[in-house]
Order: C-alpha cells, then structure tokens, then sequence
C-alpha cells in the first residue's frame, strides 16, 4: 500500500488541481536555462531553438500524457520557452537595466515617462554577460521577469517605457494592505451571497434558475433588490468579483514583508515589488477604452508576452507594423494562449460537477469566442464548440 502522502497527492492531482505525475515535467526547467546560458557564438539562435526546443516540448508532453492533461505551470514553460527561443533572441538583443543604487562609473541618466509624467532614473544596461558566473543570474532573472520590467527588447514600444519608476515604500505599503481588505470584503461579501444559493451548491442548479427569494434576507435589506436583477448577471459577477479578489489578495499580501525587509536593507531593491510595475492598473481604463482598457490596462499584464507569438507571425507574414492584421494575430495570439494556459486549471477528474474534463476545460479555457476591439466595432471569432456573448463591459457568460 502506498504512503498516506503520496495517496493524499495523488488525490490533490486527479480531482482538485492537476500536478506533475513524472519526473519529463521537470526537465524544461533545466533545458530552458540551459539553453539561455549558452552563448551565441557557441549556437546561433536557429541552432538553439532547433535543440532545445523539440526536447522541451517532447519532455512536457510525456508529462501531460502521465497527467491525463495539462496544468498551468508546463503549459507557461511551453509558451514561455517559444517566445524565448524563436519569438525574441535575448542573448543578442536583450539589456538587463540595472538601477542606480547597483549603477557603475557608466551609468547613465534617462527620462521616462509613466502616467503622463516624465521623471529622471539613473541605471546602466547589462548585456549578456561573457562569463559564466555572470551569466547565470542575468538568464535566472530573465526566466522570472515575464513582464519583461526593466529590461529592454529591442522593441520601441515596450523600451521607451523602461525603466520603470519605482514607487515609494510607505505608498506602496497603504496601497497593498487596502487592496488585502478589500479583498477580504469581496470574499467575505461574496462568501455570504453564495451560501444561499443553491446555484454554488447543487450542481443540478441552472445558472439561469430564479435568485434565492428575498425572504432569505431581511425585508429592509438593500440585498432583496438583487432579485430584480438576471440571476446569469449575478451569478458570473460573484465569481468575477471572487476570482479578482484571490488575485489581488496573492499579488498584494505576500509583497508586505518584503518590502518592509527592503527598507531595512535586508531585501535587494530590484527584488522589491515596489520597484515593480503594479499588477492591476486603474479601473477608470475599462470606461475610457471599453475592452482594450479592460484587458489592456485594468486586468493584471502577467500573460502579456502571449501576444508575442502574434506579431511574430504578423512579421514572418509580412504585414504592416501597427496595421489590423498585426494587431488581431496578436490578439488572437493573446486568447488562445491564455484559454490554453487557463485549461490547466482542470484536473483529470474534477469533482461535484457533471462535465466531462475535456468539456470544462474547453469551456475554462474560452475557446467559445475570442474578441478583438477596435475602436467602434467588437469583431468575434467564434470557435467550434459552445457560444458565449461577450458585452461591452467584458463579462463572460456561458450557460452551464
């Protein structure tokens, strides 16, 4: 009989969160470094990604294979390591900006603007080192950096927003430790309005089934309002307002005690979140911009490289720079990537629910629709298996 632990693991990765399964799940973890670290002059880029590239992939698709699917962490290497390789060519092109309190005698002064506002930041640029030891830590900060913050491509649009601005260390820490309580308002609010709803319960309960009478709450109660409303409407905002506030929380009450050891020079500042661009930006950009303000300045940017491949496409096909064609592939590039990665979030064999695993994570993973604003139109490329309504204000719907 095998150890408890290993039954209790087992448990975890076939019903509530899928996990490696074999030890071909670790191997990219070494071959992608392994890859960065050695230099060009050794393998051109053709060469690297020739090699390592087809060793990666095979070496995670045993892996998904022994795991009856994918998780999040693979399917983020397997893009990652693309965008790497063949999107990008990091150890010819790429600068690790250094700032000023790590300056050398050859720092210089740059003007950057953020917000609107230009500000002076002193730093130096690293490029790819030539010595081993050097080189190691520059690739290992790379691989974690998948914002790319502080490091500049060899693209215009992402380097004239290098640096980035570091925030002051008592703003930053207010800012955190209000958005950690109002993340536990919204879970808490949110936690109150679920236990009554056998929507959250029964599986068995449509989406679209009547809200819980108003007799459940008291008669003066502004919640009884809520059954004027679509219960689809109410349902999908609990669980965007509860998916929202688990991200905020993990991307604000985890950066406290680092900062805090920052300040007392304990924590190096480049390894500080408050040197950090923030993980949401503001809401007012979901009105100014519709869905382009909603997935691209509101909504964290942790998946923004998924829209590489896309303009890596759109150039390989020649289309023009800034043109529609490159910007839907990017978009498209964009979606697809993250409806892949997000079908990691699907076990082999989920419980409480009727559906079928390949089924949820088709559904998870949105391949129902994928949508490109431009301006005054929303145009929808619909996929093959079920249809969803994407709304102006960027709510999915999707009736199961």
């Amino acid at each position: 009989m095998s150890h408890p632990l290993l039954q209790s693991y087992n448990h975890l990765v076939t019903h509530l969160v899928p996990g490696p399964k074999s030890l071909s799940y670790f191997i990219p973890f070494l071959l992608l470094p392994t890859a960065l670290c050695i230099p060009p002059a050794i393998l051109s880029k053709r060469q690297t990604a020739s090699l390592f590239l087809p060793l990666i992939y095979a070496s995670l698709i045993h892996a998904w294979i022994c795991m009856s699917g994918v998780d999040v962490i693979s399917v983020n290497v397997a893009q990652w390591s693309f965008v790497l390789l063949v999107c990008y060519d990091p150890r010819s092109t790429f600068r690790r900006i250094r700032l000023k309190q790590q300056a050398s005698k050859t720092s210089t002064t740059s003007s950057t603007k953020a917000n609107g506002v230009e500000f002076d930041v002193e730093y130096w640029e690293e490029p790819y080192p030539a010595k081993l030891w050097k080189r190691i830590p520059w690739v290992l900060t790379l691989l974690i950096s998948l914002r790319l913050s502080n490091w500049k491509t060899a693209v215009p649009s992402h380097d004239r927003t290098q640096p980035l601005r570091p925030i002051a260390r008592p703003a930053f820490v207010r800012h955190a430790i209000f958005l950690a309580l109002q993340s536990f308002l919204i879970l808490d609010a949110t936690a109150f309005l679920t236990r009554k709803d056998p929507y959250f319960h029964l599986r068995s309960t449509s989406i679209n089934s009547p809200w819980p009478l108003p007799s459940f709450y008291p008669s003066s109660s502004l919640l009884s309002l809520l059954a004027i409303l679509p219960p689809r409407l109410i349902r999908s905002a609990i669980i965007s307002a509860q998916a929202y506030a688990l991200i905020t929380q993990g991307g604000s009450l985890p950066c406290i005690p680092i900062v805090l050891l920052n300040s007392l020079g304990f924590w190096p500042d480049e390894w500080s979140p408050h040197t950090w661009p923030p993980f949401f930006g503001p809401f007012s950009a979901v009105y100014r911009g519709g869905l382009r303000g909603l997935w691209g300045r509101w909504w964290h940017q942790t998946n923004r490289y998924l829209s590489v491949p896309g303009r890596w496409f759109a150039e390989r096909l020649g289309l023009r720079k800034g043109g529609m064609g490159m910007y839907a592939l990017m978009v498209v590039s964009g979606f697809l990537g993250s409806g892949v990665m997000h079908m990691g979030l699907v076990p082999p064999r989920p419980l409480g629910t009727g559906m079928a695993a390949m089924e949820m994570r088709l559904w998870v993973g949105g391949f129902e629709t994928v949508a490109l604003e431009d301006g005054k139109s929303v145009v929808c490329l619909y996929g093959l298996y079920t249809c969803c309504t994407l709304t102006q204000g960027g709510f999915l719907f999707a009736n199961k």
